[in-house]
């Protein structure tokens, strides 16, 4: 039964963790207000599960920082380019506003962390965001064609990421705009807007490419 407990008061604290960072921020926030949203009058319970503010907010940010992994990696290698773009287009928009998830706590933490980074995160982009890059940069160069360069794989990556993470970062504006949107019934419907226009876009650079190819032979 003891040991039970102990669980539920580590989860409660990272929870709690989450809501508090989320309001104050990394630097901000301390240890007796997570201890307190987590119901315990203990300030000690931090460093006994976690070892430290520090240790709890990094712990957060690989829970963060991992999730889309979990989805991504799936049967990646099996799949054509083709199926690989709309892997990643689906399962952004999924992570990002099912449920309306890119107006929780977690968002507001990676969208903290974007702006104003902490000491975690060339860790955190070396160990998640690097080997996830190097997959999509070669997914757009096979959808590109064999004469693109890198210059051209990252532009189409970041065109397809900026209409993915618009809603998140542009909601209170966007909202105010139309109403009546929701993301969480539409989500699938922009994934698949989003997949079409790219893919639209991609051919356009891949027909630019074979145009200069072909204007370099005839001269």
């Amino acid at each position: 039964m003891p040991e039970i407990k102990s669980k539920n008061t580590q989860k409660e604290l990272f929870e709690a963790g989450i809501k508090v960072f989320a309001e104050k921020g990394y630097r901000d926030a301390t240890i007796r207000e997570i201890c307190k949203k987590a119901g315990t009058a203990n300030i000690n319970a931090v460093n006994y599960y976690f070892g430290s503010k520090e240790k709890l907010y990094r712990e957060i940010l690989d829970a963060i920082f991992s999730a889309y992994d979990r989805f991504d990696r799936e049967d990646w290698d099996r799949k054509t380019p083709q199926e690989q773009l709309r892997s990643m287009i689906s399962n952004f928009c999924a992570m990002l506003y099912k449920n309306n998830a890119f107006a929780s706590d977690i968002t507001s933490i990676f969208i903290s962390e974007m702006i104003q980074p902490s000491p975690f995160i060339e860790e955190l982009v070396d160990t998640y965001n690097r080997p996830r890059i190097k997959r999509h940069l070669k997914m757009f160069r096979d959808l590109l064609g064999e004469d693109a360069t890198d210059d051209m794989a990252r532009d189409c990556l970041v065109s397809v990421a900026g209409q993915l993470l618009y809603y998140s970062f542009a909601w209170p504006v966007f909202s105010r705009l139309f109403p009546d949107y929701s993301a969480d019934e539409r989500y699938e419907q922009w994934a698949a807007h989003v997949y079409e226009f790219s893919l639209g876009g991609i051919e356009a650079v891949r027909n630019n490419i074979f145009k200069k190819e072909e204007n370099t032979h005839g001269d």
